[in-house]
C-alpha cells in the first residue's frame, strides 16, 4: 500500500532516526548475552539473490547480498557512534572493521535486494532512502546495525514510495563510515540508476 509522505523530510530528521535505530541496537547489544554478530531470525526476509560472479571480489555487474555486505562482526561503543572531537579517529576504528574485500566493492556498479525505507521526498517521489536487509528494520522497528542497511540516493527526480515489497536496486557502491555533526550514519551508501521489484 502506498504511503503518502510527512510534512517534513529535513535532513536532520533522517539523521535523527538513524542515531535512533543505531543507538537503539547499540542498548540491545549491551543487554544481550550473546556474541555481538549473532544471526537474529527476521521477520521478513529479501529473496536471496543468485550467485554472484565472483566468489570473494565484488566486481561491476555482481549482485551482491546482505550476507556479503553484512558478513562480518562489528562492535560499536558510543564514543564510535556519536564523536565531534575526534570524528577521523573513530571512522579509522569504524573502518578497520570492513574486510578489504568490501572496502575494494567501491565504486563497484552493483546491485542489492532490500526494503525501502523512505528518507527524503520531492513531491510524492522518495528521493533519498534506506535500503534495509530485512522487513524486522522496515516494517517492525528492528535495531539495526551499521552494515545492514545501504543509504540510497534515488536517481532523478525520485522513485515511488515502495515500503513493503522488495527491491532491487542498482548502482554504484562507496564503503567508508560517513558522519553528520559527528554522528556515525553508515558505511555503505549507493547513488542508484534504477530501482526494480525484485524479482
Amino acid at each position: 500500500m502506498k504511503t503518502s509522505p510527512p510534512p517534513n523530510h529535513s535532513p536532520r530528521s533522517w539523521l535523527t532516526v538513524l542515531l535512533v535505530l543505531l543507538l537503539a541496537g547499540l542498548r540491545a547489544l549491551a543487554d544481550d548475552s550473546s556474541p555481538v554478530g549473532d544471526v537474529i531470525e527476521p521477520i521478513g526476509m529479501a529473496p536471496p539473490p543468485p550467485p554472484s560472479t565472483a566468489t570473494n571480489t565484488i566486481v561491476d555487474g555482481d549482485i551482491v547480498g546482505f550476507d556479503q555486505l553484512a558478513g562480518f562482526k562489528v562492535k560499536l561503543n558510543n564514543d564510535l557512534l556519536l564523536n565531534t572531537n575526534r570524528p577521523a579517529w573513530a571512522d579509522e576504528q569504524v573502518n578497520a572493521m570492513i574486510p578489504a574485500r568490501i572496502q575494494a566493492a567501491t565504486g563497484k556498479k552493483i546491485s542489492v535486494d532490500g526494503f525501502m525505507i523512505p528518507l527524503e521526498y520531492k513531491g510524492r517521489e522518495v528521493t533519498k532512502f534506506i535500503l534495509a536487509m530485512n522487513q524486522n528494520t522496515c516494517c517492525f522497528g528492528g535495531n539495526p546495525q551499521v552494515h545492514e542497511f545501504i543509504i540510497v540516493t534515488a536517481p532523478g527526480d525520485g522513485v515511488e514510495d515502495q515500503m513493503d515489497i522488495p527491491l532491487r536496486v542498482t548502482g554504484h557502491l562507496q564503503v567508508g563510515a560517513f558522519r553528520h555533526q559527528g554522528t556515525l550514519s553508515g558505511i555503505y551508501r549507493l547513488s542508484a540508476q534504477s530501482v526494480n521489484y525484485a524479482p
